[in-house]
C-alpha cells in the first residue's frame, strides 16, 4: 500500500508541485483580499457617502385572512372594484382596501391566503396601509435552489466552484458597485473597478489558476476597455442623457440628479458586456490551449489561425445570441414602436430607441474584438509557457482536463 502511494506522495511533495501550490494559494489570496476590500471594507468604512432620497414609507409582508367586503362602480376608465380585506401584519390585523380595473393591464387578483407586501406610510389621521404587490420569494427561492441543484450536478466541482464566483459578482455589485454609483461617484470609474473584482474572482474560481484563466482575464480586460471607449463614444456623438427609459427617470427624481445619467448608461453598457466578454475569451482562451496540448509542435501563427476558426463561429452565435437577448428585455417597447404612425427612420433617432440599438452595436463590437484580442494573447501564452513536448505539453494537458473544457 505505501510502495503505491509513494509516487504520488513525492509528485505532491515535488518542487514544481510546491511551487504551483504556493502560487495557488498567493492568487487566491488575492482574490479574497480584493473581495474583503470591496465587499466588507469599504462599505463599513463608510467611504460611499448615500444621498437621502424621498421617504416612501416602510414596506413590510402581511397575510390576507379574508374578504371582508367588495364593490364595483362605473368611470370613465372602465369598471373599478374595491376590495376590503383583513390583513394579518405580525400580530396585527388590519382592514386595508385595494382598488383595481376590472380587466386592467395591472391586477393582482387577491383572496384569502394570499401573501402580500404592505407599504405602511404616515397620514393625516396617523398610520396608513397599501396593499403593493404580492409576495413572491417562495417561488424564486425554489427555481434558485433548482438552478444551484442542475448547475452542480451537470458541472460538479466546477459547477460548485462557478456558483462561489457567481455569489461573489452579485456581492460585489450590491455592496461596491450599486452604492458606489448611488453616493454620486464617478459611474464609469466604479463600475471598471468592480468588473475587475468579478472578471478575477469568477474567473480563477471558476477555471483555476493557470494560463488559460490568466489569458481569459486579461483578454476579457482588454476588450471590456474597448467596449467602454467605444460606449463612451457613442453617447457623446448620440447625444445621449441616459434618460430615455422610465426607470433612469425617476431614479433621477429620487436622487434629485445626484447620479450622473449618462455615466449611469455607460456603467450599464459596461457590466452588460461583460458576462458575455467573459463567456467568448473563456472558449477561445481554451479552444488554443487544447489544440496546443493536442499538438505541441504547432508555432503560435497555426495556434492563432486554428482557433480564429472556432472563434468565427463563436462570433456568429454570440453576436445574435446578444441581439436576440436586448431585444427580449425591450419587447414591449418594439410592440408599441410597431403602433406609432411615425416610419423608422424618425423612430430610430428618439432616445430610448437610439439608447437601445447603441448598446447592441457597441456590446457586439466588444465581442468581436475579444475574439482575435484573446486568441492571439492564448497563442503567445501558451508557447511561452510550455516547452515543445515532453513534461510541458502534458502540462497543459492537465490544467485543461482538470479545469474543464468551457
Amino acid at each position: 500500500m505505501i510502495d503505491r502511494l509513494r509516487p504520488r506522495i513525492e509528485a505532491l511533495l515535488s518542487p514544481e508541485a510546491l511551487t504551483q501550490t504556493s502560487v495557488n494559494t498567493g492568487v487566491y489570496v488575492f482574490v479574497g483580499l480584493l473581495l474583503f476590500v470591496t465587499v466588507v471594507l469599504v462599505p463599513f468604512a463608510g467611504v460611499f457617502d448615500l444621498p437621502e432620497t424621498i421617504d416612501q414609507g416602510d414596506t413590510v409582508t402581511g397575510k390576507i385572512e379574508r374578504l371582508v367586503q367588495e364593490t364595483t362602480e362605473q368611470t370613465p376608465f372602465g369598471t373599478e372594484r374595491t376590495q376590503t380585506f383583513d390583513v394579518r401584519i405580525g400580530d396585527d390585523i388590519r382592514q386595508i382596501s385595494y382598488r383595481e380595473t376590472v380587466g386592467g393591464s395591472y391586477n393582482l387578483g387577491l383572496e384569502a391566503g394570499d401573501e402580500v407586501l404592505v407599504t405602511v406610510g404616515e397620514g393625516p389621521q396617523g398610520q396608513t396601509f397599501f396593499i403593493a404587490d404580492r409576495v413572491r420569494d417562495g417561488s424564486l427561492w425554489l427555481f434558485g435552489l433548482l438552478f444551484a441543484g442542475i448547475v452542480i450536478v451537470v458541472g460538479r466541482f466546477q459547477g460548485f466552484t462557478s456558483l462561489l464566483g457567481m455569489a461573489a459578482s452579485l456581492l460585489v455589485i450590491l455592496r461596491f458597485i450599486i452604492p458606489g454609483i448611488a453616493s454620486g461617484a464617478d459611474p464609469v470609474t466604479i463600475s471598471l473597478i468592480g468588473a475587475a473584482v468579478i472578471l478575477a474572482t469568477s474567473l480563477f474560481l471558476s477555471h483555476g489558476v493557470n494560463g488559460k484563466t490568466l489569458t481569459a482575464l486579461l483578454g476579457t480586460t482588454a476588450s471590456l476597455v474597448v467596449t467602454a471607449v467605444l460606449a463612451s463614444l457613442a453617447i457623446d456623438m448620440a447625444h445621449l442623457s441616459g434618460l430615455g427609459d422610465e426607470d433612469s427617470r425617476t431614479l433621477r427624481i429620487l436622487t434629485q440628479g445626484a447620479i450622473s445619467s449618462e455615466g449611469l448608461l455607460l456603467s450599464a453598457i459596461i457590466i452588460g458586456s461583460l458576462g458575455v466578454l467573459d463567456d467568448v475569451c473563456v472558449a477561445q482562451s481554451s479552444a488554443v490551449f487544447e489544440l496546443r496540448a493536442a499538438n505541441p509542435l504547432l508555432s503560435a501563427r497555426d495556434l492563432f489561425s486554428r482557433a480564429m476558426n472556432i472563434g468565427r463561429d463563436h462570433i456568429a452565435s454570440t453576436v445574435n445570441t446578444l441581439f436576440l437577448a436586448y431585444t427580449g428585455s425591450a419587447l414591449p417597447l418594439l410592440v408599441i414602436l410597431s403602433l406609432q404612425t411615425e416610419p423608422l427612420g424618425t423612430l430610430i433617432n428618439r432616445e430610448f430607441l437610439s439608447t437601445e440599438v447603441l448598446r447592441t452595436l457597441v456590446g457586439s463590437i466588444g465581442i468581436v474584438a475579444s475574439v482575435p484580442v484573446t486568441t492571439a494573447l492564448a497563442a503567445f501564452v501558451s508557447r511561452s509557457l510550455t516547452g515543445l513536448g515532453g513534461a510541458g505539453a502534458a502540462e497543459v494537458t492537465v490544467a485543461g482536463h482538470a479545469h474543464g473544457r468551457h
